[in-house]
């Protein structure tokens, strides 16, 4: 099993007005070459240091190594403020238990956590104040199947729900009936089947709620009930869009596995962002870059959800291919490297049974949020070149 890191999760200065995207950090860039757990930390070297500074009377005077060298101010004005003492670990104990004598600096491992929060907290004003004039539309598409678009869906919407406290629908667009509905939270009632055959009585957010099943993200999923529906036409997909529109403010679709279909057509029309997911392996990159090759000629809004896509690169605990080399193939195709994200093995996801953002493990909930500040921020760009256009 390979583990791999995610463009994203230390970044700073990460926007300065909604339009702009996240930038990685310059470190991210080999995250592919040399994969690493960026929140597991080695024990610092320099603790060692501070129990012999400590038990010979010198920590008062001797400050805690810094984590990296930083160059020498050019004026006083532009010193930077010493660091917050440690709080975690031992150089944490040693500043509690001195009762406040001892203001050692934190280790590695905390100053990357406290950038990691840092970085954290930006990403989410980002998601969380990014506003347009009308609803939105997310496309999670990959040709392969098992490459990840229904889990991706549910998590990606469930997080976007989460920071912004609701108003995201995540809907099933495939042609026959798909999984989103067992892998997401709750039993529904109604689903995608009976709302296509209701929706001329549909006109209030109770009412179609009624076809919903709310999640613990405050997400709001339309997937299928276990009877058997007929297939979705492009002319329900354009309806159900329509009126979740009115009523949400973000719609993310799960799509099928057929581009020709009308389905997958009337999505690519309503999508403002297209979300590529993909497993480690080169079936599911040939097919994702197959799908970027469909989009290009199908004109001009199609085109630029090609050249825009954001790609998330999922690990579901089998063989996988070196990411370096998969990922190559993705910024061969005119991708951006920044816009190729990673999400760590997570058992829970792995699982494939209902997915809960409190079961993730930590460090998926923070490649997820990443992930969604990368969407938000291209949302921005292609709604305003889009309506612009229009």
């Amino acid at each position: 099993m390979t583990e791999v890191n995610f463009p994203g999760a230390r970044r700073s200065g990460m926007y300065v007005e909604t339009e702009e995207r996240p930038k990685p950090a310059p470190a991210v860039s080999e995250a592919f070459e040399e994969p690493a757990d960026p929140f597991v930390e080695p024990a610092d070297a320099g603790d060692a240091q501070v129990v012999q500074e400590v038990r010979a009377g010198t920590a008062l005077a001797a400050p805690a190594k810094a984590p990296d060298p930083v160059p020498a101010p050019e004026s006083e004005a532009d010193e930077e403020e010493p660091p917050v003492p440690a709080r975690e670990g031992f150089r944490g104990f040693l500043n509690r238990v001195s009762g406040g004598l001892l203001k050692l600096g934190p280790s590695r491992a905390e100053a990357d956590a406290r950038l990691l929060n840092v970085d954290q907290g930006r990403f989410e004003a980002l998601i969380r104040q990014s506003s347009w004039t009308r609803a939105v539309g997310l496309l999670v598409a990959n040709k392969k199947g098992t490459a990840g678009k229904t889990p991706l869906s549910i998590l990606l919407g469930g997080v976007l729900a989460a920071i912004r406290g609701g108003s995201v629908a995540i809907l099933e667009t495939s042609d026959d009936k798909g999984q989103l509905a067992y892998r997401a939270e709750g039993d529904p009632q109604l689903g995608m089947g009976e709302l296509v055959a209701n929706i001329a009585g549909v006109r209030t957010q109770s009412q179609l709620r009624g076809y919903t099943v709310t999640q613990t993200s405050f997400a709001s999923v339309i997937g299928s009930t276990p009877e058997w529906r007929p297939p979705l036409t492009r002319q329900n997909v354009l309806d159900v869009a329509s009126i979740v529109d009115e009523h949400f403010t973000i719609r993310v679709m799960d799509t099928g596995n057929q581009y020709s279909s009308g389905p997958f057509g009337a999505a690519v029309d309503v999508a403002d962002v297209l979300v590529i997911p993909t497993m480690l392996a080169q079936d599911a990159v040939s097919e994702a870059l197959e799908l970027l090759e469909f989009l290009e000629h199908q004109g001009p809004d199609a085109a630029r959800l090609a050249r825009t896509a954001i790609v998330v690169m999922m690990s579901d605990g089998r063989p996988e291919f070196k990411p370096s080399k998969l990922k190559k193939q993705f910024t061969d195709k005119g991708i951006a490297e920044d816009h190729i994200y990673a999400v760590p093995y997570d058992a829970h996801v792995a699982e494939r049974g209902a997915l809960t953002l409190a079961k993730l493990a930590p460090e998926t909930r923070q490649a997820l949020t990443a992930i969604a500040a990368g969407v938000v921020a291209q949302t921005n760009q292609n709604v305003f070149a889009k309506d612009q256009n229009r």
